[in-house]
């Protein structure tokens, strides 16, 4: 079957095909004389089946694996469970923003309401790992355009950007810069940590997406950087994170400390890299900030 006839069968998008193609390896199409993606026909009912278990509330990445007799076996039983992400009411309004047939300005008015009536700081430690988690999952299980999720992005982006300006960084010695490697387009992970940070009085430079190692260490060096916070997701392949990390730990100064958060860093807490610290949220990186400027800050 040629990406049009799966796609008709299915009523999955070009753009969820490849992304479960890279990210959970399946379905796996072979390559045409020129380069076309052909996926076999037996692709066709673990797709369907996936699809449903999808909108039960599992996640793809966890059904991807299983056999057909597998899936099948856990639709019949009806004991599906459901996602590991348990949506608030707050995250539920949120996609009720995105969803098709929603007005478009809708879920910037909604990020902007809720940071006004919380606060900033709540937002990005509450509910901005939920939302961005809760978006990747719609849009995954095509619930949610690529559209959706971009202008999701963008909105998040614009407000939380807009609460931070002019917002004046503390007496330290110390700065953080912050981007993800080449091939990572995803920077909302960023966002988290650079408005949780800058809250603290931390001077933040955040570079966005994909910035080269030679761009970072020469940043390092004009800016007097001493923590550098990368984010990577599952998009990301392991190879490529690691590779990425060798060459910034070898090439920035020892005083430099590294940091790394998201998925795509996941594989260094079986396999650690010296001189890299693994955060698992926010929050860790936000106690291991007030570490630093207590220690800074000490006349002893």
């Amino acid at each position: 079957m040629n990406q049009a006839e799966i796609e008709q069968a299915t009523g999955l998008s070009r753009e969820v095909l490849r992304k479960w193609e890279l990210r959970y390896q399946f379905p796996l199409p072979e390559r045409g004389a020129r380069g076309q993606r052909l996926y076999q026909a037996n692709d066709l009912p673990k797709l369907r089946l996936i699809m449903q278990l999808v909108a039960q509330g599992l996640r793809p990445g966890k059904l991807a694996p299983l056999s057909l007799k597998q899936l099948q076996g856990l639709l019949a039983s009806s004991l599906a469970e459901p996602s590991a992400l348990i949506l608030d009411e707050v995250a539920q309004q949120l996609l009720a923003c995105l969803a098709p047939g929603s007005a478009p300005g809708m879920v910037r008015g909604y990020i902007a309401d809720l940071i006004e009536a919380e606060g900033l700081a709540e937002f990005v430690l509450r509910h901005l790992p939920v939302f961005n988690r809760a978006v990747g999952d719609a849009w995954a299980g095509a619930r949610l355009g690529v559209h959706a999720e971009h202008h999701y992005s963008d909105a998040v982006q614009t407000v939380v950007q807009s609460h931070l300006l002019g917002r004046q960084p503390g007496d330290l010695q110390q700065r953080i810069l912050l981007t993800t490697p080449p091939g990572e387009l995803h920077a909302l992970g960023l966002l988290s940590v650079q408005a949780a940070l800058t809250l603290l009085g931390a001077e933040c430079f955040n570079l966005g997406a994909q910035t080269p190692v030679s761009d970072v260490v020469q940043a390092v060096k004009d800016w007097g950087i001493t923590v550098l916070a990368i984010s990577a997701s599952v998009v990301l392949r392991p190879d490529a994170a690691r590779s990425y990390l060798v060459a910034l730990r070898s090439a920035v100064p020892r005083r430099c400390r590294i940091w790394v958060g998201g998925q795509g860093f996941a594989f260094l807490q079986a396999s650690p890299l010296a001189g890299v610290k693994v955060f698992d949220n926010t929050e860790g990186a936000v106690k291991a900030w007030q570490k630093i400027t207590e220690n800074d800050t000490d006349p002893s």
